[in-house]
């Protein structure tokens, strides 16, 4: 009798303010699924334990060039259990043209992932584009996108994303199982 292939369990926790890096994560989860993993998407404020996960993905929007608090309390709170995971981050927020200086600028490492780096091995880290809905926004933060212009919309790269998630489950499929 020919016993079920074990599949790696991942988890992804997502930390997000408006909703668009839980997109991400879920284009992630799809992506992972499709590779034969067990995925689980949860805010990370949520998480009581990484004990029953192979893999963890942790990603958070940016503002201010910062992660929002409860990614940045995951990483804080599960740091001894996460040095003996494979570990991957990815952060969502700059918005606009790609190409614009502007968001060239936005896209350097938030502090939070470099602390991160510091405490635990992580596989990797990417920076994706956001989406920002003017809509979702408060009226101070309405005004400031007249500032701004060019700002509102979504510029994720779903098949960037669907790529970084493809590696991700290429690189687990090459380790050994735990």
């Amino acid at each position: 009798m020919n016993s079920p292939k074990y599949l790696p369990r991942v988890l992804i926790a997502a930390a997000s303010e408006h909703g668009s890096t839980t997109e991400i994560a879920r284009l992630i989860g799809d992506a992972l699924i499709v590779n034969h993993l067990a995925v689980d998407i949860v805010p990370p404020a949520a998480v009581d334990s990484i004990e029953d996960y192979d893999a963890v993905i942790l990603g958070s929007a940016i503002y201010a060039g910062r992660w929002l608090a409860s990614a940045r309390d995951f990483a804080i709170r599960f740091r001894d259990p996460l040095a003996a995971r494979s570990v991957w981050l990815f952060s969502s927020g700059p918005v606009g043209d790609p190409s614009s200086k502007l968001v060239r600028l936005m896209e350097k490492d938030p502090v939070d992932v470099t602390r991160i780096q510091q405490d635990i091995q992580v596989r990797g880290h990417r920076i994706f584009a956001g989406k920002l809905d003017s809509k979702a926004l408060s009226v101070a933060q309405r005004v400031s996108l007249l500032v701004f212009r060019g700002l509102n919309g979504d510029f994720r790269d779903r098949a960037a994303i669907m790529q970084w998630a493809d590696s991700i489950a290429a690189d687990l499929a090459a380790q050994p199982q735990r």
